[in-house]
């Protein structure tokens, strides 16, 4: 009897990094295919440390290296085109690959923890309806 690994432990569909929804302005650089430079002020719709899903007016091929610039951080990588997805609204889904994988580029806000779960002045972290031992006997918070 053969074990099949589950779907999403297959090579191909495991992520290198975690997905995030955010919408950060973007400027894509790249050549067209008469090998005019092109500029496009768009924006990328999720992003990961290893590259993002942009929306894109110009149209680009699979393997296709393109600039992105962050003007938030004034920072700009090189990318592959690694798919073209559907088109809405005169925008292309184009998903892209940091030729050299830049956690941080995005500059991806940390999440606020919830009030309920904040350390407390003394550094420690209190729960909630926990019980404290004290001498042998039990004592409720």
């Amino acid at each position: 009897m053969t074990i099949v690994p589950p779907a999403d432990l297959r090579p191909q569909n495991r992520r290198r990094s975690k997905r995030v929804l955010l919408r950060v302005p973007v400027i894509v650089r790249l050549r067209d295919a008469g090998k005019q430079s092109l500029a496009e002020n768009t924006e990328a719709i999720i992003v990961n440390d290893h590259g993002a899903l942009i929306l894109l007016a110009a149209t680009v091929k699979v393997n296709q290296i393109i600039r992105i610039e962050n003007p938030n951080v004034r920072e700009e990588l090189l990318c592959r085109v690694t798919s073209v997805g559907p088109t809405f609204m005169g925008k292309t889904q184009v998903g892209i690959e940091f030729i050299v994988p830049t956690p941080g580029f995005w500059k991806v806000p940390k999440p606020k923890e919830p009030k309920d779960s904040q350390s407390s002045a003394s550094g420690k972290r209190e729960l909630v309806g926990a019980v404290k031992v004290e001498a042998g006997v039990a004592v409720k918070k």
